[in-house]
């Protein structure tokens, strides 16, 4: 039966019953349909996502801003009986953060913020005249578990209504306060109804499978749409002939649903007759039977129930060669491959294998043609194994399990699938029996540091099909499980602690394990003295290690980032001078798997004195610079390991530190050349015993050198730096200045020029920048390339003040269009959207006020482009542009509101100086000066937080106010000179507005706060 009969009948069932009966889950709506005749304001419709339960569908609105959203039933007229209006209805709130997609960031979702709104469900028993308050959900009686689980409304009476009257039913969401990107309301399980005077009506409608389905499921679930008339049971009756009950024999059913899970067979019709019920009695009038007939039966292999069975006893090894083109599609869901639809979402191929003594097989999968195949093994059929034995997925020819132990008397089911919907393998499966199953154990450390050694508990779980087994340095054979002990062995000993099969020497099970007893200053208060060396070399050398060592949880970390491992060890020194450095050499991994990146240490400097601690400095490098210490004070120093489950043993040593360079300061600051084309003369500089600097205006965390640079000629000039070696440590930039040591003035924009930012600026004959480079204090030194470039003069419009004015396009034909490349352009400081790129300026002043059309072709490369709503150069900032743009534009058209004189500045850009453009811009029809256009109108505010008023030369006789998918949401007919627009009640969003004067019209877009 169609969706719409079904709504029809329950319309006429509500009005033959008089009674209200409101009854909607919304889940047999259309996504994004409201069922019959129900109305909404801000998109307040059924979806498939974040609803109630986490399944089927909840009518759902997201408001950005401010404002309200509606969901109204329909108006049943003279529908009411004398009885009590019942309520309830779940409903849930909370903010989304984010909206998805390669912009707009992942999304998540938080409990909304306090005082964020309402939900308020109201009802009317006269055409909207007058609105009773049923229910207020707000701050003060929700709260929010997470998106799937709603706030119910127990059921709640309303009293008794007044028997004849029409009654309507409407929710709204309310918005005052939205705490990221949306404010999210839900509504579900929607009960409006009162109580029965008679019996129900007899129109139960199945949903699953629906009447006359000729391809039912043998395990399906009957499920019915509920019956008018406020059944409170059905009576359910389902047999092989019209009006049998040899399936199903007039059970008594308080649900819609009832699973034939069993009772079936293929290919074959079957009768169903459901009666609803209720303290009236049942339904005797228009009760239809309904039938549906099940599927064709399929080939072996094709379902769950029809398995291709495995015995290995029979063949080993097992081969099957299948092409599961030739197979169906029935399963989606399992419980591999670490979320539901891994690997699954292809046709499918059933293996069942039921063995009689326990054994261990290997799975060979050959696929010869498709992609993403899966194997998947489970503790029962997928739509109910809730355990995954094993399993393997990847986009690879070949894939392959090892070692899988399947237990006897169990069946387990192997299923062949691939990733994609209906997606279909041609392969070869081989299963083979292994000749043993591997034992298994699990082990405990008992240590015994007093003595310095540990010994190894064994738990014996699983002997495999061995007699006995055999075990490293156990005297004696394991026949039974249990716990046995082995050592002792001295403290830092590691080794492979082996379980092997008496019976065949290739059936093992192996651990590697390892002990080290807490090193002598695992505490703070055994922390071990060291010597600072008196100058700058490590003669004195201490030997430490954190392998072993525990948390010392009287001193916590007050450190971030990198500190998180609790295996930290405790060091004190003697400050000797006011700047100490500490360096680690020699570190070796003796726990973990040493990598390039794991050896680093993790170091906190502390002052004062154990369980009283003022952290000073924390680092995760092998080098530390220790400044501003006070002489003859003590300090203590925390060492752990930088990455996780990895320890190590090291030299560290204390020393004084490197003589300062000549160019440490800014009045040392060393002359550069200028390089000769693309060759850099100046070479080999070192940030080697460099310190912070007086007029270093960045971090002072950074030691610095200066150079300088003095033009000989009025020209662009572009400064270069590059490490020698290929690491990141230490970090580094640089920085230009112009002006004189003492009173410098920053010419880079930020401080954070590295060898991948060229930074060119315009010099005076004879000007003098100076040229900073500093590097972290994580490393002895940083050896790198200074370099000063001069350029090629800088295009025309380089500048904001030197921007080239665009004329008007008269269409997307363009005959104004403007098109340029980046050669000679460089960064524009105006341009605050992005000052690193190169830029190039327009200024363009539209004739009306309105839309325009920007078209935007990128010839060449990735160029973007931004558009100021100011032509004054000195407010070009990021949050000054004209509405409806962005920072980045680019190929995507955008149409953003102009007033006519007015002018705006428009910066192209682009990183690359070989990209290229087309740009023009053009009114939008609605602005054409035809005889369809009003001659002269204007109006404000836009955007609107209230009122439009449109003020006009010939009279308005007609306003008309279209959503953003051209729903005509509000009409008025001032036949006036000046029209006033309440648009007080419409969400906020953007609207689109028809002016109509004298026959003629005018659309003008509109955006309400």
């Amino acid at each position: 039966m169609r969706k719409i009969t079904l709504y029809i009948m329950m319309l006429l069932s509500i009005t033959a019953f008089s009674q209200v009966e409101i009854v909607e889950n919304f889940d047999t709506a259309a996504a994004y349909t409201l069922p019959a005749d129900w109305t909404e304001t801000g998109f307040f419709v059924p979806r498939p996502e974040n609803q109630c339960g986490g399944s089927g569908q909840s009518a759902i609105t997201t408001l950005e801003f401010a404002g309200a959203s509606t969901l109204t039933t329909p108006n049943y007229t003279a529908i009411t009986n004398d009885t009590d209006l019942t309520i309830s209805f779940s409903a849930n709130v909370f903010d989304q953060n984010g909206t998805g997609g390669p912009w707009g960031g992942p999304i998540t979702f938080e409990s909304p913020s306090t005082d964020w709104g309402s939900l308020v469900l109201e009802y009317t028993l006269d055409g909207g005249e007058n609105w009773i308050l049923a229910y207020t959900l707000d701050d003060s009686n929700y709260s929010y578990v997470d998106t799937e689980t709603c706030f119910t409304i127990p059921a709640t009476s309303m009293g008794a209504l007044t028997a004849g009257s029409d009654f309507q039913a409407r929710f709204t969401a309310t918005a005052v306060n939205i705490g990221y990107t949306f404010l999210v309301f839900t509504v579900d399980n929607i009960s409006i109804t009162q109580g029965a005077t008679e019996t129900p009506n007899c129109d139960a409608v199945l949903l699953t499978p629906v009447d006359g389905e000729t391809a039912a499921a043998l395990d399906t679930t009957l499920s019915w749409q509920a019956a008018t008339g406020l059944p409170t049971s059905y009576t359910l009756s389902v047999g092989t002939t019209s009006g049998g009950t040899d399936i199903v024999n007039a059970v008594a059913e308080t649900g819609t649903t009832y699973s034939l899970d069993g009772l079936l067979a293929y290919e074959t019709e079957y009768f169903v007759n459901i009666v609803p019920n209720n303290s009236f009695g049942a339904a005797t009038v228009g009760c239809t039977e309904q039938s549906f007939t099940t599927r064709v039966t399929p080939i072996d292999g094709a379902t769950c129930s029809k398995p291709l069975v495995i015995d290995l006893d029979v063949a080993n090894p097992y081969v099957s060669l299948q092409n599961t083109v030739d197979f169906e599609n029935n399963l989606s869901v399992g419980p591999c491959g670490g979320f539901s639809g891994a690997y699954i979402n292809g046709n499918d191929v059933y293996y069942e294998i039921t063995p009689t003594t326990d054994v261990s097989i290997d799975l060979d999968l050959l696929v010869t043609s498709g992609s993403n195949p899966g194997i998947h093994i489970m503790n029962d059929c997928p739509d109910v194994a809730t355990e995954c034995i094993a399993f393997i997925g990847a986009n690879q020819p070949q894939l392959a399990l090892t070692d899988v132990v399947l237990s006897a008397g169990n069946s387990y089911f192997i299923i062949i699938s691939s990733a994609g919907n209906n997606s279909t393998i041609d392969y070869t499966l081989i299963i083979s029996k292994n000749d043993c199953i591997h034992p298994e154990f699990t082990y405990a450390i008992v240590e015994d540091c007093d003595n310095d050694q540990y010994f190894v508990d064994v738990d014996v779980t699983y002997l495999g099909l061995a007699s006995s087994l055999a075990l490293t340095d156990y005297t004696g054979n394991i026949s039974s499980t249990g716990i046995v002990q082995v050592g002792p062995y001295a403290s830092g000993t590691t080794f492979d602690l082996t379980l092997t099969n008496n019976d065949n020497g290739d059936c093992y099970f192996e651990e590697t394990v390892y002990y080290f007893c807490p090193p002598a200053n695992d505490d703070c208060g055994g922390s071990i003295a060291l010597t600072i060396n008196t100058d700058e070399y490590c003669n004195v050398v201490n030997s430490g290690t954190n392998a072993g060592a525990t948390e010392n949880a009287a001193n916590p970390v007050f450190c971030e980032a990198g500190f998180s491992n609790t295996n930290d060890v405790w060091y004190t020194f003697v400050a000797t001078s006011a700047t100490v450095i500490l360096e680690y050499s020699n570190i070796v991994t003796v726990i973990g798997e040493e990598t390039d990146f794991n050896t680093a240490q993790a170091t906190e400097l502390l002052s004062g004195n154990c369980g009283t601690f003022t952290s000073l400095q924390c680092s995760r490098f092998d080098y530390m610079v220790f400044n501003d210490l006070t002489i003859g004070d003590t300090y203590y120093i925390r060492n752990s390991s930088r990455s996780h489950d990895v320890a190590h043993t090291y030299d560290m040593c204390l020393r004084q530190p490197i003589t300062p360079p000549a160019n440490d300061e800014c009045t040392g600051a060393i002359a550069l050349t200028l390089s000769t084309e693309d060759i850099c003369d100046d070479l080999s500089f070192t940030t080697e015993g460099a310190t912070p600097s007086l007029d270093n205006s960045c971090s002072d965390d950074y030691a610095d050198v200066w150079f300088e640079f003095t033009a000989a000629e009025a020209g662009i000039y572009q400064f270069t730096f590059s490490r020698e070696e290929d690491s990141f440590i230490p970090s580094a930039n640089f920085m230009v200045y112009s002006g004189e040591c003492g009173a410098l003035v920053e010419k880079s924009t930020n401080c954070y020029g590295n060898e991948y930012n060229a930074q060119p600026f315009a010099m005076e004959s004879g000007e003098t920048f100076y040229i900073m480079v500093r590097a972290a204090q994580t490393a002895p030194s940083l050896e790198f390339d200074l370099c000063v470039f001069q350029l090629p003069d800088a295009v025309e419009n380089n500048e904001c003040s030197d921007a080239i004015t665009i004329l008007e396009s008269d269409d997307e034909t363009g005959n104004n269009m403007v098109s340029g490349d980046f050669a000679n352009a460089y960064p524009s400081s105006e341009n605050t959207c992005n000052t690193g790129t190169n830029a190039m300026w327009y200024s363009f002043t539209p004739t009306y006020t309105g839309l325009y059309n920007i078209n935007f072709v990128r010839t060449l490369g990735f160029p973007s482009y931004s558009v100021y709503n100011t032509d004054d150069c000195s407010a070009t900032a990021s949050d000054n542009l004209v509405s409806g743009t962005y920072c980045t534009n680019n190929t995507f058209p955008i149409d953003p509101e102009f007033v006519a004189g007015n002018t705006y500045l428009i910066a192209v850009y682009s990183y690359d100086s070989e990209a290229a453009f087309e740009l023009l811009i053009y009114p939008d029809a609605t602005l054409s000066v035809g005889s369809t256009s009003i001659d002269s109108f204007k109006y404000y505010p836009n955007p609107i937080v209230n009122t439009l008023t449109i003020e006009a030369t010939s009279t308005i006789s007609n306003v008309s106010v279209f959503n953003i998918v051209g729903q005509k949401v509000q009409i008025a007919n001032p036949n006036s000179l000046e029209a006033t627009i309440n648009m007080e009640e419409l969400i906020s969003g953007v609207y689109f507005v028809t002016i109509t004067a004298n026959g003629s019209q005018n659309t003008i877009k509109v955006v309400k706060k």
